[in-house]
């Protein structure tokens, strides 16, 4: 039986408008993607720098596993010299590098008894060696679930509840330390392969605040409030195939919610801004902005001192029943 209908059936032709619309901005979403990601191939930057970062990655958590076998990933290993080779040769020496450098070191010195032929591998490390380093780390390390534990300590449930959407801010400026900390709170959230897509893009003079915001349709009656505000974006440069189309949102999304916990430890309140537009609000972002058309905008967070007292909307959660889905039968 058919649930009863609650809106009214649309016309015919208010039906072909809205498809129209939701296919043209569905395909301005597509273009996008086609014209940055490398799906036709690494022909940017960007694009060879997340496919050393997806190597990396391979050869990392493979380096990392318990039963890990002589010979595991060789083909990424491979593809991941000759990458860092042509990278360093096109752009110089960088933390992309740098990272590569040291899970191959690692990668080579596993291996070393295992009857491969390492020398691409080793030519490659040998060829880079002279190039200067800042100390960036690769590879695998060793930790002890007592010292993960005591770092992770605290009552987090507690710390999550006492975040609101935050409309009442007081003046003052937010110290950049607790902004940079903030990011770095952020750099920490996971992404596909490791490729960390995500820029927070930050503004925090009050001109500049209020010229962001006026293409938000979310922070009318305490957007004048804020001191600063946060366009997280995902670069779709980084994602390659047509079944990545919407992992920029995915690692997106989790890198928003960092920052916005990371103001949150800092002591600021935080408010996400919606990002929910069609393609001519978008443009006119860019246009304001000079945000790239390869920068995917997930959302914006605005930020500030909180006022010393202030209401905010309960938003009570519902039941835990409601979101927990536990052992459903399988087909």
């Amino acid at each position: 039986m058919k649930a009863p209908r609650i809106d009214p059936v649309l016309g015919p032709f208010r039906r072909l408008r809205l498809a129209v619309d939701l296919v043209a901005n569905a395909a301005y979403d597509t273009m996008r993607y086609w014209r940055h990601s490398f799906t036709q191939g690494a022909r940017v930057r960007e694009n060879l720098r997340a496919r050393i970062a997806i190597s990396l990655h391979f050869l990392e958590y493979s380096l990392s596993l318990t039963d890990a076998k002589p010979g595991h990933s060789w083909h990424k290993a491979r593809m991941l010299a000759e990458d860092v080779m042509l990278y360093a040769a096109r752009f110089g020496p960088d933390p992309t590098v740098e990272i590569a450098l040291g899970t191959l070191t690692e990668y080579v010195a596993f291996n070393a008894n295992s009857g491969l032929d390492l020398a691409p591998l080793v030519n490659a490390l040998q060829a880079l060696k002279q190039l200067p380093r800042d100390g960036l780390r690769g590879g695998s390390e060793t930790h002890t679930a007592a010292e993960i534990r005591a770092c992770g300590k605290m009552d987090f449930l507690r710390f999550a509840e006492a975040r609101h959407s935050i409309r009442s801010y007081a003046p003052g400026p937010v110290p950049q330390d607790a902004i940079d900390r903030a990011v770095e709170v952020a750099q920490q959230s996971p992404s596909s392969c490791n490729r960390q897509t995500c820029h927070a893009w930050i503004w925090t003079e009050p001109a500049d605040v209020a010229r962001v915001l006026s293409v938000q349709s979310g922070n009318r009656g305490f957007g004048h409030l804020l001191g600063g505000v946060a366009i997280i974006t995902s670069d779709l440069c980084h994602w390659e195939t047509a079944a990545e189309r919407f992992q920029g949102w995915v690692d997106g999304g989790m890198f928003a919610m960092s920052f916005a916990y990371g103001l949150h430890a800092e002591g600021l309140g935080t408010v996400m801004l919606n990002w929910s537009v069609t393609r001519q609000q978008d443009r006119a972002l860019r246009q304001l902005t000079g945000l790239p058309e390869s920068a995917l905008v997930i959302t914006m967070i605005g930020f500030g001192q909180m006022a010393e007292t202030l209401r905010v909307p309960v938003s009570q959660r519902k039941p835990i029943e409601l979101a927990r889905r536990m052992n459903m039968p399988l087909r």
